[in-house]
């Protein structure tokens, strides 16, 4: 697709549109596979497992979330495809030495029991997933960085299209285990991630195999800032920082929630809750990459970009919110989800709390996009800080003077630390666009 004088909406959802569908599909994944969850045995006890491990792994993972958009942003031939390729495997290297230290003994308990507070049922449970998960950071970078290769060169069906071969292959993995193992529900789960984004990563490099051929042969283009080590490190660890700041809000919030009333339905809920949410988030997670690649010089599309960011948000949140305002949630949760019906009970009112959040992905998305076009990725970083610095103000405050169930006290932290991590971000985008949306 190129780019003419006038970014149209209709080219914009061409380019956004098998993005969105890789999003929304990977939403598809939680349900998924906490559904299975919550029909094996001891489903409390597993999804509350399986929900503190994937945190856990997402918090070691979350350096290298952020390689997606630098590969979109930076890579340009075969001297910035090398470069960004080597910073690759160090993060690589050091997420895969995190997800082992991790599960060393003395360190698991620490973390398990005098952090998380867990039962020894569910330490035990969660141990055995984190085992199960070893190599999938490490799978993400690399899957991340080849996506990046195809975004950048206008290939986002080929996105879409690894997406379904995850997706597949996990339920395949999943379904596997289930009929022919006596493995746990989070060992089930756990293994079945990680072998679905191998596969993913594997038929992704197959597909941007062409991509990389071309810019191997392409000469170096001299630009203002050529990709050094220490170049690569300033621009790559605001984002990497944003990135473990982000991920750290659900184990966060896993802390306070063990310490609270009905803490057990509590963390089993958590998990449920987070896919549910996530399926109507998905449409705007992946406008941080389509502002890279479509913003142009100088945010010349900002307009353009930002009418159809506004579209996106209205939708989802209009959809989102007619759902979980009607009996349709009833249903949701106790079919697609499996819930026994007092755990049903137990979501409803933190998903309606959470009406909001649909909007603020897509916006939130699209603003940082443009911060990150200007190279302004410590704004980015600062505009995470306040937002779990407001989560957790709000957490501790909530839980002093009202001592609500767990679940709700993280649902209000959760969006009140997003709006005010969407108000630092409106001001830093006026700042740059000179023609502010909101004084």
């Amino acid at each position: 697709m190129s780019l003419s004088s006038k970014l149209s909406l209709s080219s914009i959802f061409l380019f956004w549109s098998p993005l969105s569908a890789t999003w929304l599909m990977m939403a598809a994944e939680g349900p998924l596979l906490t559904s299975l969850i919550a029909r094996l045995s001891e489903p409390k006890y597993n999804l509350a497992a399986y929900g503190v491990a994937t945190a856990i792994a997402m918090i070691i993972e979350s350096p290298i979330i952020m390689m997606l958009s630098a590969s979109i942003a930076l890579v340009r031939d075969s001297y910035s495809y090398r470069a960004l390729r080597g910073f690759l495997i160090k993060l690589n290297i050091l997420i895969t030495l995190g997800m082992i230290i991790t599960i060393i003994p003395p360190v698991f308990s620490v973390i398990a029991y005098n952090i998380l507070h867990l039962t020894k049922p569910v330490a035990d449970l969660m141990y055995g997933c984190l085992v199960s998960m070893i190599c999938w950071p490490a799978a993400i970078g690399f899957r991340r960085f080849w996506q990046g290769l195809l975004i950048r060169a206008h290939l986002t069906k080929r996105v879409a299209v690894g997406t379904v071969v995850r997706l597949s292959t996990m339920f395949g993995t999943a379904l596997l285990l289930v009929h022919f193992t006596h493995f746990s529900g989070t060992i089930i789960g756990g293994t079945s991630l990680t072998v679905g984004v191998i596969l993913e990563a594997l038929a992704t490099r197959i597909m941007v195999h062409d991509t990389i051929k071309k810019l191997l042969i392409q000469e170096e283009i001299k630009t203002e800032h050529p990709l050094t080590t220490s170049y690569m490190m300033s621009y790559y660890f605001p984002l990497a920082l944003t990135s473990l700041i982000g991920m750290a809000s659900v184990p966060i919030l896993t802390v306070f929630i063990g310490r609270s009333p009905m803490s057990l339905e509590s963390l089993a809920v958590l998990p449920i809750i987070e896919s549910f949410v996530f399926i109507f988030r998905s449409f705007g997670f992946s406008f941080q990459e389509v502002g890279l690649a479509l913003l142009g010089q100088g945010n010349k599309y900002y307009k353009e970009l930002g009418r159809f960011a506004l579209i996106v948000g209205i939708t989802t949140t209009a959809a989102y919110s007619f759902i979980v305002y009607s009996p349709m949630v009833y249903i949701i949760l106790s079919n697609l989800y499996g819930l026994t019906p007092d755990l049903v009970q137990f979501s409803i009112i933190p998903c309606r709390i959470l009406f909001f959040y649909p909007f603020l992905s897509v916006s939130y998305a699209y603003f940082r996009s443009v911060l990150m076009n200007s190279k302004k990725n410590s704004s980015v970083t600062y505009s995470t800080i306040i937002e779990i610095i407001g989560m957790i103000g709000i957490v501790i405050l909530t839980e002093t003077i009202f001592y609500p169930v767990g679940i709700i006290t993280a649902a209000v932290g959760l969006g009140i630390g997003r709006l005010g991590a969407q108000w630092y971000l409106i001001r830093s985008f006026n700042e740059i666009v000179k023609r502010p949306i909101l004084k």
